[in-house]
């Protein structure tokens, strides 16, 4: 099991229109994708910080959705975003979460 965290800074007043574009464009497409299994994302108290961790069967799922679907999500979502968001990857370790398990 793999994940994959983005920490992406949120532009002033646009945490709505940020987290509405996720639930209606993110994380419906994440579901169409081979090997995706959950997302999580928090916000801190002041909506200025976003984190997101997906979790996926293997790295390769992981790399695939990473190269060809990411960059046009990305794109949907730079008035929202500032600057680039910082990404990387985990091998998952430890879980007590129904159906996501340690490889």
């Amino acid at each position: 099991m793999y994940a994959r965290l983005v920490k992406a800074h949120v532009k002033p007043g646009k945490y709505e229109v940020a987290t509405r574009r996720i639930e209606e464009k993110v994380i419906p497409l994440l579901r169409k994708q081979k090997g995706f299994r959950d997302e999580l994302s928090f916000l801190d108290e002041d909506h200025e910080e976003s984190i997101a961790i997906s979790f996926w069967d293997t790295e390769a799922d992981l790399r695939t959705y990473e190269k060809d679907v990411y960059p046009d999500l990305m794109k949907s979502m730079t008035d929202t975003f500032d600057g680039k968001p910082e990404v990387r990857h985990f091998e998952v370790a430890n879980s007590t979460w129904y159906k996501i398990h340690a490889t």
